[in-house]
């Protein structure tokens, strides 16, 4: 798989989607194509966002929050795997930063780290894939 975007502004995205309340990545999942992606790079179904976002409503979205860390930590282990220089995203880094740097913009430092790990994985994929490693 080719991927297209390997260059996401996470921080501005992270803004956006705070200021929506997570509306933003409601959309943006799945008509960005980055439910696929994440598919794809983890190698397995992920569950939707549309379907954490929905718990996340009685779990005042903790659910949601829970579930973009689980996926963080994944795209950490990848890029570990994968002999990637970090800094990377992990679970305590979206968790910490979206919690306790709440008031601080956290949740686009947060989603700035997210998607700066990921930029990273796609792209070195997009390399490996045309060198035919």
């Amino acid at each position: 798989m080719y991927f297209k975007h390997t260059n996401r502004p996470g921080f501005w995205l992270g803004f956006i989607d705070f200021f929506t309340a997570g509306l933003f990545f409601l959309l943006y999942m799945p008509l960005g194509g980055l439910q696929n992606e994440l598919d794809y790079i983890l190698g397995r179904r992920t569950q939707r966002y549309w379907v954490a976002y929905l718990l996340g409503i009685p779990t005042a979205f903790i659910y949601p929050l829970v579930w973009m860390a689980r996926i963080a930590e994944e795209l950490k282990a990848k890029a570990i795997e994968m002999g990637i220089e970090g800094p990377y995203t992990s679970w305590w880094h979206m968790f910490g930063w979206n919690t306790f740097g709440l008031l601080l913009m956290g949740p686009a430092v947060a989603t700035w780290r997210f998607f700066d790990t990921l930029n990273k994985i796609e792209a070195r994929m997009n390399e490996d894939s045309r060198t035919g490693l």
